[in-house]
């Protein structure tokens, strides 16, 4: 840490400071007060809720933007208030609270008594009327200031319109082109040459710096001359001698107009006789807005100097007013909804105010180390009886107004102001003045106090707080970046105390002492002290930037408010709340060269204050819902809360939950084995094998043995502590437990604290026998009185327990005792008279220690003991009047068990009681510590004689150094007693604290870094076991580490999760992802992941402030670069030696940053290999990686909007001048990045416009679709950016984004980007009916006259010239493009089969080649479609001469990327060449890739859905292992690409297979899946299809309602499914036929099977087909309830089929309804071998329905004498055309023969054949070898038919 020599020089304080006492000599005594007439002006901003609503729903930048531009519009306050002598005390978030008052001595001046009272009355006028002046100028000023909440608007402001950011400022003229002038008047001036103004170029190099000085929050100083009446100067030096030079006259305040030059007052005040050499009167033509003000942003070449120099060119530019016209100069379209125009409303009054300063003054010694908390702390406030007014004064002013009280208008010369207006008892003053437009220069100014360092005034640096002069420390220009942090607000509100009073001042005194010191211990910051009409309030933070920053910070609030409300209480101080809230706030240097404060703004700060209002935090301490979670999730029980309920408070649209802490401390140590499940513990299987043995082999042979397990947080220590409590559990060891905590981690013996409770149990077993003197000498336990002390002879009891041996022998010797004197004679001088302990073997004792052990376990024995504990309301608590009995009785079992006496408890008495206290440093000496830890030692070596005793110490990286000693003690004394450490790694925390513990043979370190992939895998193998899972695939493996990072318990959660939410699913034994997202999942199932994050980001940052400075400035240009980076491209936007120092001979920047880097946050990379080099330093181009993409983030989000936008604009400039052809894959993805992060949108359109086409060429459609996305989204909104680029420009932007959306199957988002392409080339797309036979009339006709001409290029193969492209090379770029989006569109209406879309896109396609005069494959494709498109329509000549023109097209070399090979397989299919159509679809698939990836998705998806669904047909897909592994490589293909597409079709294709295969407990999951995530988005095609396969499936399971529906869903849309070359709309069809089978199936079996009684089950509630058709008709509600036995008919045929009654057929005529559609769509699919066999089904089945069954067994005789031969090879149709052939056959004998024929097929393709033959003939036997087998008794084996 720095010491005064190296810090105090750079702090230069007096900005921060009121000079209530700058120029004292430092005797302050506190409480410091004096009262003064003063003049109060409370300036505020008038919506300001509503600004905060908007900027709140922008996030982080939203709360920059705010602090930003409120920052700005309080700067121009502040310099208004300091030409008018104000003197800003506090900034209230959105308020100034101001005070005029004369110098504290001035009334030393008078002449003489008679004349005081005059000059008194004359002053206080005079202060009034300055205070009216000032308001009336600020309403003038800073009315309709119009500010910016859009990140766009608030980027433009800093890059785009405010001034130069680069090169010379000094050579950029201002606006009124005068910009030399107040440079020359400043070089002219006399007598003040080494003025402040001019040489300090650190205080005034943040005037002009939007990073530096956003704004003015802090506190003006009080000038040391005030103007009386007659406008002379009060300059009545105070203690020490001003020089002339520095304080001048001044110009009487008289009423502004704006032909008042007061360019010429300010240079006259302040240069005194000095002449103006260059006047300017060009004033009143100057306009700026309030954005032009320069920025200093990183990437701006404005050097410090410069900014320093300029100051008088800029200071007009600062004081002048033009915002008032800014709507003038404003384009209307500027007007956006996110900007807002400010307005001010003001109150003043008048009277004597107090001003006050309270706190803790400290020592003298605070120099030494500014950063020390004790070394005081200082606020100051002003209050009086006149303030209370102030309120109700303000809420009377409307926004423009001035409200003054009656006592501060008694003050005002009457008519002075003629338009004053009466509201009740105060004044109101309306801004009726024209806005000035002249500078506002400061009049009189001390320069001397400008440059006030710490060592000039030792109470300075005590005015602000620690977390500030540690950053002020490490950034010397006296600011610091802004930045925001996560942090616990902590408010008190002393309630209704008067400070101006004794009595009250002395109750704040005493407040703020107290939370100065609780601040001090649990390093928090009093952040700010205020009175208002609410009375006294103190603003605390945990969170801020310190080297000492903490994990859990609102622990550690919760902790200070705990003790803060005890002590108050103590101090008789009543009626206080006290209120935390945790969130996000920016923290910023805010103000300007006058004043400057460390300001916190957020809305973090608002709800703590307004949860206050509630009378239950009277005295009470209350919190949100975020501070409660963030003291609960470590579940340590730390912290009790009260559910309070919700409750609406100010500002918010829904209620806040608010919280009460009932109680702070833990309560519970030890962890019970019985609470935890063994089967939790997965992972870590060789470590846990390691401590198994370790422990054995202690068992065996103890000697000092240690185990240190270490690991990050969430890396499984908790699972070797439950571990080792399971091995203690089993084998009998006694476990003494003690965990400390972060927030104790400077209390003295907290950990000793339970360990001594945990003795005190074991002590108290029956295991533990009593002993006298001479047993413990027994044991090796000696008492010497001569050398003083107990002797460890070491004696130990065998595992036996008969014999002993003896180890080394251990001798304590206490040196610290009064006069030399021994232990014995301390003892024998005893006179405590103690209690008498009853044996613990008797009822009494046994009853009493249970109790003993309840009450400590349940409440916290370690409280105070001596003082009472306060109860929430304010009674002393009961509960720990018997702590120290209980405690002292718990001692003196131990030692009379160990055979000492009484004697004893005397000195330990006054130990206990220390400890006992709320003291975080107990008062013990030395003599102490070595009798607490020889009393341990005792206790353990005494009990460890008769049972193993391990002791556990947890968290120790925060365990005090006190009870650190304290374990060390026990592994060097107690070697029987196995000592086991639990840490996060040492090096995180400062070194190895644990050295001198585990440096030795007998130490085993367990390191724990998270779970591996191998254990991960074994984990979800376990939890999917019941599931039958072998297999996980690398995919889902993937996901879970990412998850969870390797946490053993989230990798747990993560296995349930993944189960629940269907994010996996189970294909042959492997565990795949689905890739659905996460959003599906409730919140509370992400708040684990959450809290890991939010954990470890703490961590981070926590770390990050502890680092130096200029690291942390290189850590922060990395971050931004990304995860890798190379010191060349850090060094690009500042050079290392800035941030990292000159190497030293032998020493390189690598190295420096080894050394700098403690935390070990990056890591060089180990493939140093890079494509582009950017330096010649090979040093230079060294690649460095952060551990974790978290880091770099978190470190990113900290850094303040601007000085990233600055870092990104440099990096972008950087990589371009790099940028070439042969590099764009490594460079244009940078230059991108960086110019998104900035305003530069030609650079943004030019970019993503290059980088987009260079994804889609190299097929990454992911990458290209976001770029395309933010393109167009930028064109939209970004104002301008679409006159940057021309409408062929546009066109092929939005043609792009078509292509790569089309090609990710996202086709309802590809069509209408594609049709405005088309637009913008003035194709217009046709919208009615006659529009579309015009269009597809005329482009027919254009295409057959030039076909059938020879004009169509590249038809003509034989001897024909090569084709040449018409029209200049702009007219071909053209039509290639527009070619190319014609071609998307035919993939998009082929795939939603709209005929008419995809005759007109071929033939436009066909028509513009033509244009072009150049065969391309889009024409080759075209043409292979045109003959599909006739084929459809039968014309199949047409289709045979198309496909051979697009064949011999193909082969000439026109790639088709596999689209031609796809068709000409479905064509082939069709017709029934199988073999064939098989070769082209692998054709079809090896084309569609390129190098092996994927290319065309379209062709790929089709291709492998054809190839699969008709391996389905055929039966044989299970036969074909290469098939399914093109469906798993389609999903992952699909998951690659964010392509839900991919993944249902990959859905649909295995889900028919299981059904087919009857295997419908594997289909389960995949129902789940699909009618869960699939089927909500699925497009048309795939909606019918899924609706056929799920009343296929439920009627399968019984479930005939789901049937109903599903199978009415596909009916009602399927006519609007057109003709396709694509399986779905026939499989859709097939399986809602084949669910209407089912359904008449079952009702047959349930009629066959009825004897009288009623029937029940899923599948036995359709008696009759009159019963199905009532089902259909109702709403299929099943169940034995619906079923009457009259309505049963008797079988009207062999086939159990009922006949249907005349009652039942309009019931029947409902299930037409269904088939009627589906007929018609399979009618018109071009495979008719499948189709038509399924139409015959359909029409033999509405037969049977209404009771016709010989008409329907004959229509599927018919049917199948047809269709027979083009079903040989469509084995799994053919086997089910056969099984309903024997269903409904008339006889037995045909029943058989097809049963038979069906059998031998479904054996064939590995299907169990009872699924499908569901009634054989009594005599019928399944066929052996392909023969049938028959029964010669006639009476039927049959088969073992199981109902499914």
């Amino acid at each position: 840490m720095a010491n005064s020599n190296q810090c105090s020089p750079m702090i230069n304080i007096a900005p921060f400071v009121r000079s209530l006492h700058a120029e004292e000599d430092g005797a302050l005594e506190m409480p410091f007060h004096y009262t003064q007439f003063g003049a109060v002006l409370m300036v505020d901003i008038v919506g300001f809720s509503q600004m905060t609503s908007i900027a709140s729903s922008k996030g982080d930048v939203g709360a920059e933007m705010l602090s930003s531009q409120i920052g700005a519009y309080f700067d121009l306050a502040i310099r208004i208030i300091e030409y008018h002598g104000g003197d800003v005390v506090k900034f209230l978030g959105d308020a100034l609270l101001v005070v005029f008052q004369a110098d504290p001595e001035a009334d030393h001046g008078a002449d003489s008594p008679s004349s005081e009272d005059n000059v008194i009355s004359r002053r206080d006028k005079v202060t009034v009327r300055k205070a009216i002046e000032c308001g009336l100028e600020l309403l003038a000023r800073l009315s309709n200031y119009r500010i910016y909440l859009s990140e766009r608007e608030y980027s433009r402001k800093l890059s785009g319109g405010s001034g130069p950011t680069s090169g010379d400022d000094s050579n950029n003229p201002g606006d009124d082109g005068n910009n030399g002038n107040i440079m020359n008047m400043n070089n002219s001036q006399s007598g003040n040459s080494s003025s402040s103004w001019n040489a300090n170029a650190s205080g005034f190099g943040a005037v002009s710096s939007s990073t530096s000085s956003i704004g003015a929050s802090s506190f003006l100083s009080v000038p040391q001359g005030r103007p009386n009446s007659n406008g002379s100067s009060n300059s009545i030096p105070r203690r020490s001698s001003v020089p002339n030079n520095s304080i001048s006259p001044m110009i009487t305040p008289t009423k502004f107009s704006s032909s008042t030059n007061l360019d010429a007052l300010a240079i006259t005040g302040l240069y005194g006789n000095g002449s103006n050499s260059s006047s300017n009167n060009n004033n009143s033509t100057y306009r700026k807005r309030e954005d032009s003000i320069m920025s200093s942003r990183p990437g701006s070449t404005t050097s410090k100097h410069n900014r320093a120099t300029n100051f008088f060119a800029n200071a007009k530019q600062l004081f002048t007013n033009s915002n008032v016209n800014d709507r003038q100069n404003i384009p209307a379209e500027e007007m956006s909804e996110d900007s807002l125009e400010l307005q001010l409303h003001m109150a003043m009054t008048a009277g004597p105010i107090s001003n006050i300063i309270i706190g803790d003054i400290g020592g003298d010694n605070g120099l030494d180390n500014l950063l020390m908390q004790n070394t005081g702390r200082l606020e100051y406030a002003i209050c009086g009886e006149q303030m209370a007014t102030i309120d109700d004064a303000l809420n009377m002013a409307r926004a423009g107004e001035l409200t003054i009280t009656k006592d501060a208008w008694a003050c005002v010369v009457q008519g002075s102001y003629p338009w004053v207006e009466q509201r009740r008892q105060c004044y109101i003053l309306k801004n009726i003045q024209q806005a000035n437009d002249d500078p506002l220069l400061r009049r009189i100014r001390n320069d001397k106090l400008f440059n006030t360092s710490v060592e000039s005034n030792p109470h300075y640096y005590k005015y602000i707080n620690k977390s500030a002069i540690h950053r002020l420390i490490l950034y010397p220009d006296n600011t610091f970046p802004a930045q925001f942090r996560t942090v616990t607000i902590l408010f008190v509100s002393l309630g209704d105390v008067k400070p101006w009073t004794s009595e009250g001042l002395s109750t704040c005194q005493k407040a703020i002492s107290q939370v100065h010191k609780v601040m001090s211990e649990y390093e928090g910051f009093i952040q700010q002290f205020a009175v208002d009409d609410k009375g006294a309030t103190l603003l605390c933070a945990f969170g801020l930037p310190y080297p000492r920053s903490h994990e859990r910070e609102a622990v550690f609030a919760a902790k200070s408010a705990w003790v803060i409300r005890r002590r108050l209480l103590a101090e008789g101080i009543l009626g206080f709340k006290i209120s935390l809230a945790t969130g996000v706030i920016f923290t910023s240097m805010i103000g300007n060269e006058f004043r400057r404060d460390p300001a916190i703004v957020g809305d973090t700060i608002v709800i703590a204050v307004r949860i206050l209002k509630f009378d239950y935090a009277t005295e009470s301490i209350v919190c949100d819902d975020a501070t409660k979670e963030a003291c609960t999730s470590d579940h340590d029980g730390l912290c009790e809360f009260e559910d309070m309920g919700e409750e609406f408070v100010k500002g918010k649209i829904h209620p806040i939950r608010i919280w009460r802490l009932i109680h702070f401390g833990a309560k519970k140590q030890i962890r019970k084995p019985d609470d935890m499940m063994v089967d939790e513990t997965i992972g870590y299987e060789p470590e846990r094998e390691k401590v198994t043995q370790f422990i054995k082999s202690w068992e065996q042979e103890p000697e000092r043995n240690t185990l240190l397990v270490t690991g990050p947080r969430g890396s499984g220590k908790s699972m070797f502590y439950q571990h080792i409590c399971h091995m203690a559990d089993r084998n009998g060891y006694q476990i003494c437990s003690a965990a400390s905590a972060e927030v104790e981690k400077n209390t003295e013996y907290y950990l000793c604290k339970f360990l001594l409770l945990g003795l005190f149990d074991i002590m108290r077993k029956k295991d533990i026998p009593y002993a006298s003197r001479s047993n413990v000498q027994d044991l090796g336990i000696t008492f010497t009185g001569e050398g003083g002390g107990w002797v460890e002879r070491g004696h130990r009891r065998s595992s036996s327990g008969n014999t002993l041996n003896k180890p080394n022998t251990s001798t304590f010797r206490p040196s610290s005792l009064p006069g030399g004197s021994s232990i014995t004679s301390a003892l024998s001088s005893s006179v405590y008279q103690g209690q008498t302990s009853t044996p613990i073997d008797s009822p009494t004792t046994a009853t009493f220690s249970l109790s003993v052990r309840s009450s400590l376990i349940s409440n916290s024995p370690w409280e105070s003991s001596f003082s009472p504990t306060i109860g929430q309301n304010g009674e002393p608590s009961k509960r720990n009047s018997t702590y120290i009995t209980k405690l002292q009785a718990l001692i003196n079992v131990s030692l009379q068990k160990m055979g000492e006496g009484d004697e004893m408890m005397h000195i330990l008495h006054d130990i206990i009681a220390a400890l006992s206290s709320d003291n975080s440093a107990p008062a013990m000496n030395d003599r102490d510590d070595e009798m607490l830890a020889d009393f341990i030692v005792r206790m353990l070596n005494y009990a460890s004689a008769f049972v193993k005793i391990i002791t556990m110490f947890e968290d120790v990286q925060w365990t005090d150094k006190k009870s650190l000693q304290i374990i060390q003690v026990i592994h060097e004394r107690c070697p029987g007693v196995l000592v086991v450490l639990f840490s996060r790694p040492q090096r995180d925390y400062g070194g190895n604290i644990l050295y001198r513990i585990t440096s030795h043979y007998k130490h085993l370190e367990i390191a724990l870094d998270g779970l591996k992939r191998r254990e991960i895998e074994a984990a979800l193998l376990k939890a999917f076991k019941h599931n039958g899972v072998a297999k996980i695939s690398p995919e889902v493996i993937e996901f879970v580490q990412e998850k969870t990072k390797g946490n053993p318990k989230f990798v747990k959660n993560m296995a349930n999760m993944l189960k629940d939410f269907c994010h996996v699913n189970i294909v042959d034994g492997e565990l795949l992802t689905t890739g659905q997202q996460s959003t599906r999942i409730p919140p509370e199932k992400n708040v684990e992941d959450m809290l890991v994050r939010q954990d470890r980001k703490k961590m981070i940052l926590m770390q990050y402030d502890r680092m130096t400075p200029r690291f942390q400035d290189f850590l922060k240009i990395a971050s931004c670069l990304g995860e890798q980076f190379s010191l060349a491209e850090v060094a690009a936007i500042r050079p290392l030696d800035s941030m990292l120092g000159t190497p030293e001979p032998g020493r390189s920047f690598p190295t420096m940053i080894s050394d700098l880097d403690t935390f070990r946050f990056l890591s060089m990379s180990t493939d140093q290999q890079t494509n582009v080099q950017f330096s010649d330093n090979v040093v230079d181009n060294t690649l460095y990686t952060f551990g974790s993409g978290s880091t770099a983030r978190d470190i990113y989000e900290s850094i303040p909007y601007e000085e990233r936008v600055g870092y990104h604009l440099k990096m972008g400039q950087f990589y371009e001048s790099f940028l070439e052809p042969a590099q764009f894959g490594d460079l244009l993805p940078q230059v991108t990045r960086h110019y998104l992060k900035t305003e530069h949108t030609e650079k943004k359109i030019k970019y993503l416009k290059a980088i987009s086409a260079f994804y889609l060429k190299s097929n990454m459609l992911t990458d290209a679709t976001e770029n395309l996305t933010d393109l167009i989204r930028i064109l939209d909104t970004e104002r301008g950016a679409v006159s940057i680029v021309n409408q062929e420009d546009l066109a092929e932007i939005y043609g792009m984004k078509g292509e790569t959306l089309s090609k990710r199957m996202r086709i309802e988002e590809a069509e209408p980007a594609l049709l405005d392409s088309l637009a913008r080339y003035g194709i217009n797309w046709p919208k009615t009916n006659q529009q579309w036979r015009m269009a597809l009339f005329m482009e027919k006709t254009k295409f057959l006259l030039h076909y059938h001409g020879g004009t169509t290029p590249g038809l003509n193969f034989s001897g024909s010239k090569a084709p040449k492209p018409k029209g200049d090379a702009k007219s071909q770029v053209t039509l290639q493009r527009i070619i190319h989006v014609l071609g998307c569109l035919q993939n998009i209406y082929f795939w939603k089969t709209d005929s008419n879309g995809a005759m007109l896109s071929t033939l436009l396609t066909l028509n513009y080649s033509r244009k072009l005069g150049m065969p391309s494959g889009e024409q080759t494709v075209s043409l292979g479609r045109y003959g599909l498109l006739n084929y459809f329509k039968g014309h199949k000549h047409v289709c045979t001469e198309y496909m051979e023109k697009a064949r011999l097209s193909s082969e000439a070399g026109e790639t088709t990327e596999g689209m031609l090979p796809s068709m000409r397989g479905y064509v082939n299919y069709c017709e029934g060449k199988i073999e064939l159509a098989h070769q082209d679809f692998a054709d079809a698939i090896s084309e569609s890739k390129a190098f092996g990836v994927v290319s065309n998705l379209a062709t790929f998806y089709r291709s492998v859905t054809l190839k699969c669904a008709f391996r389905m047909w055929e039966g044989s897909f299970n036969a074909h292992q290469e098939d399914s592994a093109l469906l798993r490589a389609m999903s992952a293909v699909a998951i690659q690409n964010g392509d839900s597409e991919g993944e249902t079709l990959f859905a649909i294709p295995t889900l028919a297979n299981l059904l087919l295969q009857d295997r419908l407990r594997d289909a389960e999951s995949w129902v789940v899946l699909i009618e869960r995530f699939i089927m909500p988005k699925a497009r048309l095609m795939n909606m019918l299809v899924i609706h056929g396969m799920l009343a296929y499936y439920y009627s399968k399971m019984g479930n005939f309602s789901k049937t109903k529906i599903y199978a009415e869903l596909m009916a009602e849309r399927i006519d609007q499914q057109g003709v396709a070359a694509h399986p779905f709309p026939l499989m859709s069809c097939a399986f809602t036929v084949m669910a209407m089978y089912e359904m008449i199936d079952s009702a047959a079996q349930n009629s066959s099977s009825i004897s009288g009684s009623t029937l029940g089950g899923s599948r036995s509630d359709l008696g009759s087909s009159s019963n199905l058709a009532r089902e259909m008709s109702n709403g299929g509600k099943s169940g034995a309830s619906s079923i009457h036995h009259s309505s049963i008919a008797p079988s009207a045929s062999s086939s159990g089929i009922a006949v249907l009654s005349q009652s039942d057929a309009v019931y029947a005529a409902k299930t037409d309804t269904i088939l009627k559609p589906t007929i018609q769509c399979m009618d018109q699919d071009p495979f008719c071998a499948v189709a038509q066999t399924f139409v015959v089904l359909a029409e033999a089945l509405r037969c049977f329905i209404v009771g016709h069954n010989r008409e329907g067994a004959h229509r599927l005789h018919r049917g199948w004498d047809r269709l027979e031969a083009g079903l040989r090879e469509i084995r799994f149709v053919r086997a089910y055309f056969l099984a309903k052939l024997g269903r409904h056959a008339e006889n037995s004998r045909d029943k058989d023969e097809y049963y038979s024929q069906a059998h031998v097929l479904f054996v064939s393709m590995a299907m169990d054949p009872s699924g499908w033959i569901c009634d054989p003939s009594p005599g019928w036997r399944p066929p052996q070898d392909g023969v049938p087998c028959s029964n010669e008794s006639g009476k039927g084996v049959g088969l073992t038919l199981t109902p499914n």
